[in-house]
């Protein structure tokens, strides 16, 4: 059979299968072709080039016998007569569907398209699942101010589904995550020709009636006159734990005290390993940072004797905070901090002794470029002096040690004496077994009458 002829049913249906796709043209109408695959599926096509085009377009119609050949035929004249005019239906129609793009979708990619921490990742996901949930399934279009504004309203006073109470915080930052999806739609997903769908974002009515809740940063910190009692409470509960052999606690315990020592995020202690610690060279070095840039540190003479109980207690896991978790480290210490906070006179977050570490430094005038490298803090990109200014460990061990004197000080410590050496059983466990009987047998001689 000729590939060109007038389609009829009786003629399509009689089309042979084989092992190749194969084209059939209509001579009813220019441009509209039949393609038989080896599947046995017949599908209709416009095959013709657009106005100014140098290549044809296809055009999928639909499937035969589902699409009838006069209705084949009517699609085609509809979709020829849009390319004489350079419209291209498949652009066009790749444009309606992504002005309908949902939410869901557009979160999806979103998330897939940008390099995010795993906890911005998980805060992103929770309030799509707690606050966007009825939203997800809608088309993003659907999001429009009047309920922009009524979703921010009722999470701020609570009034949203089953809240107990109101969270202006979580207002904002439900609101800052829709601000941040119609930012990426409004160039992700263009209409016919690029045309920009999203071109206005819902969410700026909340500038323009001025009614973003603009929660204020915490400032807590563990104030001088409270280092005492820290520096008591951690020393008292990792005795304790290491005497009923609670190892978790314990770290816990060591894992706090570092956290002050050094102004370092949560994610970056718990992730330290022992391949970048340097005991010798009294540095260790921190690959995975929040803002993406390594951070080496000096070991200030305190952090030492922490570092060496660490190492009297390590594991196969590599980790400097290892524990029997799954990932052999510390996944979530809230529990224990919590019980620390509970034999305190007040209370305090990981968050605290980070800004607590930035108060001691600043008071005692280090320098701006020098602090910013112990907290790594990036500087401004027009910044030109900090993009000269290189802090090795070296530099940063004398206001490292200040700032760990100070610590100390306002503790009642000896700034040469840690609170805690190495206890009884991490010292066994460190030994030998002739070296643990030697030591039996010196012991039972001292003793002696």
């Amino acid at each position: 059979m000729a590939n060109k002829f007038k389609f009829t049913k009786k003629e399509l249906e009689a089309l042979p299968v084989g092992d190749k796709r194969v084209r059939y043209y209509d001579t009813a109408v220019a441009g509209l072709v039949l393609e038989v695959y080896p599947t046995g599926k017949k599908s209709f096509r416009v095959y013709k080039r657009a106005k100014g085009a140098k290549s044809a377009s296809q055009v999928t119609l639909g499937a035969f016998p589902n699409l009838t050949i006069e209705q084949a035929r009517s699609q085609a004249r509809e979709a020829i007569n849009q390319l004489a005019m350079g419209v291209n239906p498949n652009e066009q129609a790749k444009g309606e569907v992504n002005a309908n793009v949902t939410l869901d979708t557009v979160f999806t990619d979103y998330l897939a398209a940008k390099t995010l921490a795993d906890k911005t990742v998980i805060g992103y996901k929770q309030i799509v699942k707690f606050y966007l949930d009825d939203y997800k399934h809608q088309p993003l279009s659907h999001l429009t101010e009047d309920i922009i504004k009524d979703l921010h309203n009722d999470i701020s006073l609570g009034k949203f589904k089953d809240m107990k109470k109101g969270s202006m915080a979580q207002a904002d930052l439900c609101m800052r995550t829709l601000r941040a999806l119609f930012n990426y739609a409004k160039y992700e997903y263009r209409g016919y020709d690029k045309a920009i769908i999203f071109g206005d974002n819902p969410v700026t009515i909340l500038s323009h009636q001025r009614s973003w809740n603009n929660v204020d940063r915490k400032n807590t910190y563990v104030r001088p006159h409270q280092m005492p009692e820290f520096f008591k409470v951690i020393h008292d509960m990792r005795e304790h734990s290491d005497l009923i052999r609670n190892e978790f606690a314990s770290t816990v315990c060591d894992f706090v005290e570092m956290a002050l020592l050094t102004g370092l995020r949560k994610s970056e202690l718990m992730c330290l390993e022992w391949a970048t610690v340097d005991l010798q060279a009294k540095s260790f070095y921190i690959s995975k940072t929040k803002n993406g840039s390594p951070l080496e540190l000096p070991i200030s003479d305190y952090l030492m004797g922490l570092f060496e109980r660490r190492f009297s207690k390590r594991t196969d896991s590599g980790f400097v905070f290892n524990t029997n978790s799954d990932k052999g480290r510390i996944i979530e210490p809230k529990k224990v901090i919590h019980r620390i906070n509970d034999n305190l006179e007040f209370s305090f977050t990981l968050h605290d002794l980070r800004r607590t570490f930035t108060t001691i430094a600043e008071s005692l005038n280090l320098g701006t470029y020098t602090l910013k490298r112990l907290l790594n803090h990036k500087t401004q990109r027009d910044d030109v002096t900090a993009g000269y200014t290189i802090l090795t460990p070296e530099e940063l061990r004398k206001p490292a040690q200040l700032i760990e004197n100070k610590m100390l000080e306002l503790a009642e410590l000896k700034a040469e004496e840690p609170v805690q050496g190495l206890n009884m059983d991490a010292l066994l466990a460190s030994l030998s077994d002739e070296e643990r009987k030697a030591l039996f047998f010196k012991l039972v001689d001292g003793v002696k009458v």
